[in-house]
């Protein structure tokens, strides 16, 4: 849940761009190579480590986050699988496909799979080792049955929604078991039905967060005219859910009746602030103030349900829990929650559905914060504000004005009417907890957080007047006798101003609100939907009231009552009926305004809120999708509507190739992931991207896809290669705020990828991109003119040496120890066909099998990890696999085998199609159209690195790649397409990781990259993060072990190798920390400062960089707030020629180049360089010359015969004064 105590919405991370592939994972040194998935999180991971961040999903799937906005996505059994990548505004949702069937009937809640939200809530598995969630169950026999499926427990029941807070381990268990092992959908999908979970499962939530969201302000709603008469709410149980409260405090001293906490490991102790402010709102007896600073209520009876944490966050089910103690175990007459979530709500989410239950059970009335999102326009209530029966709190200031942060409405989806009320909310005085910082025992806060308790005590003064009053009615006094706002409209500030005073004064009420729903006047020309209006009299005598609309934007004969006069007799109710003439109103507009009824001397004394939406309702899209072979195309259909952010709609289209979908009428970009038929015969399985991008929706309409007329997008190469990754991006806009880019990588099952031509669309911006890794291939296998091109390396196998062979074939059948008998074997190709792989791998090992190849049973390509052995393993399709076995059941097949084991060139291409997709999506560059780049692996003691080149397409905020294994102390040539950006990262996996910097290459050119090289210290670059200062807080992000490569910037994986990092202003530390992050806070004005990073690692295991000191002087000034500005940091980068081991020539040239990272402030010119050597790692120091050309500074070494390594201590400064000083212990080796 969502804390707001202020004007500002909390921090999100920073938009979580895009994923793609699935990272190789670290098994044999020839692993077939694979994709990796990337997403931008750079604000989402601020951590003392700098390094990566992993989430696991509710599928069981890994979704790995590095510091350069790189995300991998691994499978439970840690291989790669297919993802389907969605960015919707800033938010990115990672899915795999076993869940999209789910997510597309309404079952599992999306928010499952937003990276973006995932991460800012913290989420990941390193802050959380299991992933929190809300069941809900079919039918209360599961519920009372506790049915939890295997892989979670249940944390606590919540059967007010007919469910239960459940923690799932970090495991693949739970979803087996939720999926029936992954059966329920395909079953769901061949019998044309949507899929459900077992075991009684409804619907699947996160358990998601939530965050919290005064003398004069009490005078201002009237309260001392209450105590006047003598009710202080004395007797009235009033529950405030919030982050406890800090029970020492003067002003709530004796007014606390009971407290709980459903904060798990903290007690109701108010550490956070937030609860003890509200509570005293509510009911404080100003005691610290000889009276003066009262709540509303100060006779209320307190019940205190701690269901924030002391950080300010809570989980849905948490707040739950403390609804259900407050209405039903403390019998509260009023709940008051000044919490709720950022996001807006529907009022259907589990939050809502308790606010909604427990007031129809018990009667209480639910007070509950609008929230603070004002600021982002209409449709900002969060949940459970958004509820029905909740009385949802706006704020106003003094003069009641709205406030700027306070929610509008109308409430999400049906534009029902929220808020109902306002209260003051801005600078409210109230108690501080001890436990905060500040002095004195008041302090000022603002928010709908602190205009709720207004509310809520206000709500108790009149419960004390009316003992016997549901919360309906409550509710109904306290809106209806608001102070009128006619400034703002209803869906901005309610019915007005909470005015206790007369609620507890007056005798006649109204009903609070009426809508009248959503209605098409196209569809509905004559509908009059009507709501009838009660007016309830408390009086001893009849009362009359005259009806009338207030001047609104209420056209006029729009609305009517079906009397202009009412009489309500004493102690009685009249009814009145309120009706809306649609043909007098305007298409897709939301009307509201207010019913208000006067008293004889022209004063109104009481009025209701009402509204009506002329919204059109759906219209039914009828989409056919026929495959490449002419049959029904199951798959996944999106449709994104135009001008709408949150207008993203999936349906899943089952085998009958056929969805039928209910959608707001409007104009719509279609898209559908189809799988077809691939490039290798009937069992092979190819992906389809079919598009639509304009549809106009203004009726009942059908839609064919059919990707029998769609175009194979493919790269042709000018040397052989085999697809070892394919990306498929689509980048549509519609309007200013519908914006979508779905990904989705290739799953090594698919042979190929497919696509519709399209024309330009009229409005909004399209293209589409496609991404390949094309590498030599690894292993080819022959027969004649046969050529098995769709054969798959399996991973944890190894390859044959280098080299080609020619080898007898021999047929095994299913490939059992049973099946080898009498089968000479030895030094052969086996073909059998898919089994166990687990008995059949070991029983070719035994049979002395060369190669072995599986002929899957099943379409597509085989994908199933084996367990490590050096026995090269591959498959071949359905298709080919059988004609192979068909010729050896004729007679002796002879196979023509080459082997690369280390990949020797490679291709990375990208290319984009923009504003139309036309019928020819081949891309074949010539060789002189591409640009190379050799590249080197070198100095690392690990055998085998994982190597990754992401695209960086202009206009989309992602970072996508390739991953391809490749040996240390290795080459390779690659070529890749020009013009293009590229970024690139080498990982030793468990131990560090490289970062490069952005780069374009010209067409024809030749480039080099080295990855692990000497001399590896401390260097900054932007794939990282550059350090900077907003305001006075200053952020450093400082890679511990940068290569000789061209900008790179290099990470350790946390726990292996150690860092620092200390910051201090002149002499004085401001702070330290272990690892490559530091946060501080730094006094304002311009002054300098000293930035130390320091490194060491384990000589056993490096040889080379045992440990480095570098020291950043430099000078900053107060930064603008709102706008980061960057530090003055000089960079030293070094080169010298090492052998593969890093060891350099005696007398070897060696370059220092200082710069200014890059985008920095003016700081004038390196005007000096220097520098000192070592051949006793640091026990003695030796000047060097140094003379400047236009590399650099260049020195000679003159190292002694029995000298093994150079150590170096290097300085440069720029004409502004600041410097550098780095010393890295044996920094390179001696030969």
């Amino acid at each position: 849940m969502a804390l707001m105590p202020s004007r500002g919405s909390r921090l999100l991370a920073a938009a979580v761009a895009m994923a793609l592939f699935a990272v190789t994972p670290p098994t044999y040194a020839a692993t077939q190579p694979s994709a990796r998935t990337q997403v931008t999180a750079a604000d989402a991971q601020p951590t003392a480590t700098g390094g990566s961040h992993t989430i696991t999903l509710i599928t069981g799937d890994k979704v790995v986050a590095g510091p350069a906005g790189t995300v991998s996505v691994l499978g439970a059994d840690g291989e790669p699988v297919a993802a389907h990548v969605t960015t919707v505004g800033t938010d990115t949702y990672v899915y795999p496909e076993s869940a999209l069937p789910y997510v597309s009937a309404g079952v599992l809640d999306r928010r499952l799979f937003n990276i973006t939200l995932l991460l800012a809530d913290g989420y990941d598995d390193a802050h959380v080792d299991h992933l929190p969630l809300i069941v809900t169950y079919k039918a209360a026999v599961q519920l009372r049955a506790q049915r939890v499926p295997e892989g979670a427990t249940t944390v606590r029941t919540l059967d007010s929604i007919q469910g239960a807070a459940v923690a799932a381990d970090r495991s693949a268990d739970f979803w087996e078991s939720l999926t029936a092992g992954g059966a329920a959908a395909p079953q769901a999908r061949a019998q044309d039905t949507a899929p459900s979970f077992a075991a009684g499962v409804a619907k699947v939530w996160l358990d998601g967060k939530v965050k919290a969201d005064l003398s004069d302000t009490v005078s201002q709603i009237g309260a001392p005219e209450v105590w006047a008469g003598g009710d202080t709410g004395e007797g009235v149980d009033v529950a405030v859910l919030d982050t406890g409260v800090d029970a020492t405090h003067p002003d709530l001293a004796g007014r606390i009746e009971d407290s709980a906490s459903f904060v798990p490991g903290e007690d109701v102790t108010d550490r956070h602030g937030h609860g003890t402010h509200v509570a005293s709102t509510v009911a404080g007896t100003g005691a610290a103030s000889d009276g003066k600073e009262k709540g509303v209520a100060p006779g209320a009876d307190l019940h205190i349900g701690k269901v924030l944490s002391d950080s300010g966050q809570g989980q849905d089910s948490w707040i739950i829990a403390g609804m259900e103690w407050a209405a039903r175990d403390e019998h509260a007459k009023v709940v008051s929650m000044s919490l709720g979530t950022d996001a807006p709500a529907d009022g259907t989410d589990p939050m809502s559905q308790a606010v909604n239950a427990l007031t129809a059970e018990t009667g209480a009335l639910f007070v509950i914060a609008a929230g603070n999102s004002g600021q982002s326009g209409d449709r900002t209530i969060g949940s459970p504000g958004a509820a029905d029966a909740a009385l949802t709190v706006g704020a106003v200031d003094g003069a009641d004005r709205l406030a700027d942060f306070s929610s509008r409405g109308p409430r999400l989806v049906d534009d029902a009417l929220k808020p109902e009320i306002t209260a003051p909310g801005v600078d409210v005085l109230a108690a501080r907890s001890q436990y905060t910082p500040g002095e004195g025992p008041y302090r000022t806060m603002s928010g709908t957080s602190m205009a709720t308790p207004h509310v809520a005590g206000a709500a108790a003064l009149l419960a004390a007047e009316h003992p016997g009053w549901t919360g309906a009615q409550l509710k109904d006094a306290l809106v209806s006798t608001a102070k009128l706002t006619p400034d703002y409209g209803p869906y901005e500030a309610g019915s007005g101003r909470v005015d206790v005073a007369a609620a507890t004064k007056g005798t006649v009420f109204a009903t609070a609100s009426a809508y009248l729903g959503i209605h098409s006047p196209s569809k509905e020309p004559d509908a009059k939907p009507e709501r009838t209006l009660t007016y309830t009299n408390m009086g001893d005598a009849p009362v009359t009231l005259d009806l009338s609309f207030d001047d609104s934007d209420l056209p006029d004969d729009m609305w009517s009552l079906s009397a202009s006069q009412v009489v309500v007799p004493a102690h009685g109710q009249s009814t009145v009926t309120l009706s809306a003439d649609l043909s007098r109103a305007e298409p897709q507009f939301s009307y509201s305004g207010q019913v208000l009824a006067t008293g004889a001397d022209g004063t109104v004394l009481a009025h209701t809120v009402v509204g009506v939406s002329t919204g059109e309702k759906p219209s039914r899209l009828v989409v056919t999708a026929t495959g490449r072979d002419g049959e029904p195309m199951p798959g996944l259909v999106n449709m994104m509507r135009e001008g709408d952010p949150a207008g993203l709609y999936y349906s899943f289209v089952t085998t009958s190739g056929y969805v039928n979908a209910l959608l707001p009428n409007g104009t719509y970009s279609v898209w559908m992931w189809g799988q077809v038929e691939g490039t290798h015969g009937p069992n092979s399985r190819g992906m389809a991207l079919m598009s639509a991008p304009m549809v106009v929706l203004d009726g009942d309409a059908t839609l064919k896809l059919d990707a029998s007329t769609a175009h194979e997008i493919k790269a042709v190469t000018p040397k052989e290669a085999a697809d070892a990754a394919v990306r498929v991006d689509y980048h549509r806009t519609l309007g200013d705020t519908a914006s979508i880019t779905d990904s989705y990588t290739l799953s090594t099952t698919f042979d190929s990828v497919w696509t519709n031509s399209t024309q330009k669309p009229a409005k909004g911006e399209l293209s589409v991109t496609a991404r390949w890794r094309k590498i030599q291939p690894l292993l080819s296998v022959e027969n004649g003119r046969q050529s098995y091109d769709d054969l798959w390396v399996l991973p944890g196998g190894g390859l044959l040496p280098e080299g080609t062979s020619d080898v007898d074939a021999v047929f095994a059948g299913g490939g059992s120890a049973a099946d080898y008998a009498g089968i000479d074997a030895k030094g052969k190709v086996a073909v059998i066909r898919y089994g166990d792989t687990d008995k059949q791998v070991p029983a070719a090992v035994a049979a002395g099998v060369k190669l072995l190849l599986i002929v899957n049973d099943e379409a597509g390509r085989l994908r199933e990890p084996l367990r490590r052995t050096p026995l090269t393993v591959a498959s071949l399709t359905k298709d080919a696999g059988e004609q192979l076995i068909a010729r050896l059941k004729e007679g002796p097949v002879r196979l023509h085998v080459t082997s690369h084991p280390a990949t020797e060139y490679l291709y990375d291409f990208v290319r984009t199609w923009r504003g139309a997709v036309p019928k020819d999506v081949t891309y074949k560059p010539k060789q002189d159209d591409l640009a190379r780049v050799e590249v080197d692996f070198r100095n690392d003691p690990a055998d085998e690195v994982d190597e990754y080149r992401y695209d960086l397409s202009p206009g989309l905020s992602a970072k996508v790649g390739a991953t391809m294994l490749s040996r240390a102390q290795g080459h390779r040539t690659d070529w890749v397409t020009a013009d293009a950006r590229w970024m690139s990262e080498a990982e030793v996996p468990r131990e560090s990781i490289q970062y490069g910097g952005s780069v374009s290459y010209r067409a024809g050119s030749t480039a080099h990259e080295e990855w692990f090289g000497p001399i590896q210290r401390p260097r900054i670059n932007d794939a990282v993060g550059l350090p900077r200062r907003t305001g006075d807080a200053v952020q450093v992000e400082v890679p511990g072990w940068g290569d000789s490569g061209a900008n790179h910037a290099g990470l350790a994986v946390p726990g292996q190798l150690a860092q620092s990092l200390a910051l201090y202003q002149g002499d004085t530390l401001v702070t330290q920390t272990e690892g490559g992050f530091l946060y501080a806070d730094v006094p304002p004005g311009r002054r300098p400062y000293t930035l130390v990073a320091t490194t060491e690692r384990d000589a056993a295991v490096y040889p080379l960089s045992l440990r480095t000191t570098t020291r950043w002087r430099f000078t900053s000034a107060t930064a603008d707030p709102e706008r980061a500005a960057q530090l003055p940091l000089i960079q030293l980068d070094y080169g010298v020629d090492t052998d593969a081991g890093g060891s350099a020539d005696r007398s070897a040239r060696l370059t220092l180049t200082p710069s200014h990272l890059p985008g920095g402030p003016d700081s004038g010119r390196i005007r000096s360089a220097g520098l000192d050597v070592s051949y006793d790692d640091g026990a003695t120091w030796h000047r060097q010359r140094l003379d400047r050309t236009r590399d650099g500074w260049v020195t000679r070494l003159h190292a002694p015969a029995d000298a093994e390594h150079l150590t170096l201590r290097a300085t440069a400064e720029d004409t502004y004064g600041n410097s550098v000083e780095q010393t890295v212990v044996r920094a390179i080796g001696l030969k």
